[in-house]
């Protein structure tokens, strides 16, 4: 396998804050315009494989359009789930008029298919967040419904709950710190659960999967009530479990 630089723009082609992809074999490069230089990373989510020049450049953080991940486009590095693993990144230099990027490929160097190359001529500004909703009082974060030592039903269903995993990251509702209430009534379990991500596909079927867990263990109906509140690794026993820092 021989390596070489490998033409990808014109040096006045991709403006600051701009990118351009280009088609190297059967890959998609994106290259952005930094204040700094110019910098490569695959134009692939590595979360769900979606493209990710397509979401919103702020200063060298690339957001994915799909689910919210952000990546560090100088080092390919995860900046937030839900992706956990970074994404390739490209040397890049600029030689005489030409932008180009070090490409490593068995056959010949392959000229860039820039008859399908997209570009941005500007990084498109945030939408501002909308409003939060007035509160009734004052904003908590959700806490387990007594202080006192879970009992030994409540600790059985945590164990059982071990085995439900998140989809998106590879982790457990425990390990992840989503469960933030186990409320045993005389009649019925209430699990009060966090998402990672807002609007989080799989929710329909984790909420099922935590319902088996518990019912395995406390033998009548579970109530799983998914809350607005705003997850973080803070919340993790062990945030190293990610695998990055945040």
């Amino acid at each position: 396998m021989s390596e070489t630089w490998v033409r990808a723009a014109s040096a006045g082609e991709i403006p600051p804050g701009g990118f351009k992809e280009v088609r190297l074999d059967d890959r998609t490069i994106a290259i952005f315009h930094l204040e700094d230089g110019y910098y490569a990373i695959e134009d692939v989510c590595t979360h769900d494989g979606g493209p990710l020049a397509e979401g919103i450049l702020e200063g060298n953080v690339i957001e994915c359009p799909r689910h919210g991940a952000r990546f560090d486009v100088k080092t390919g590095a995860v900046l937030s789930l839900p992706a956990v693993t970074p994404v390739p990144t490209f040397e890049v230099r600029v030689s005489g008029e030409e932008v180009q990027v070090k490409w490593a490929s068995a056959e010949p160097a392959p000229a860039p298919r820039a008859e399908t190359a997209r570009q941005r001529t500007a990084a498109p500004p945030s939408s501002p967040p909308s409003p939060a909703p007035p509160a009734a009082a004052p904003a908590t974060a959700p806490q387990p419904a007594s202080t006192a030592a879970p009992s030994q039903q409540e600790m059985a269903v945590r164990s059982a709950l071990e085995t439900v995993m998140d989809p998106e990251i590879g982790l457990s509702v425990i390990d992840l710190g989503l469960i933030r209430t186990v409320d045993i009534q005389p009649d019925k379990t209430r699990i009060d659960m966090l998402l990672t991500t807002p609007f989080c596909p799989y929710a329909p079927q984790m909420m099922a999967d935590v319902q088996q867990a518990v019912r395995s263990v406390v033998p009548q109906e579970c109530v799983v009530e998914i809350l607005p509140d705003a997850w973080s690794p803070d919340m993790m026993p062990d945030p190293s479990l990610l695998g990055f820092s945040y």
